[in-house]
């Protein structure tokens, strides 16, 4: 029982990714992949507690590849998110500034 339970809950978040993918503009889907990744590996940053540092070292080519996107796009979208204040972008990876920001964003657009 608690296989299937698991099994079950891999098929709805593979049809929720499926289904985002096809319907969510690639701003909303990169935003709620942020609040993924800081969810599963966020680390509080040392200088601000409001800001979240992700702890895992993802190259913008893997997390397009995750959006089913291009490097360039990502970049792109980063950039903005960054100019609004949502994100930093840092030598070793990527700070969380907004996530109440990034939540707006993620559901203004779907």
């Amino acid at each position: 029982e608690a296989l299937m339970r698991l099994q079950a809950r891999r098929i709805r978040t593979l049809f929720g990714l499926v289904e985002d993918l096809n319907t969510l503009p690639l701003r909303a889907r990169l935003a709620k992949q942020l609040l993924h990744l800081v969810r599963s590996y966020g680390v509080p940053c040392l200088s601000d507690g409001n800001e979240m540092r992700i702890g895992l070292q993802l190259a913008q080519e893997e997390l397009a590849q995750l959006l089913g996107a291009s490097r360039q796009r990502v970049n792109q979208e980063l950039k903005s998110m960054e100019r609004d204040d949502a994100i930093r972008i840092e030598q070793g990876g990527l700070v969380v500034r907004n996530r109440d920001m990034l939540m707006r964003i993620a559901e203004a657009e779907s």
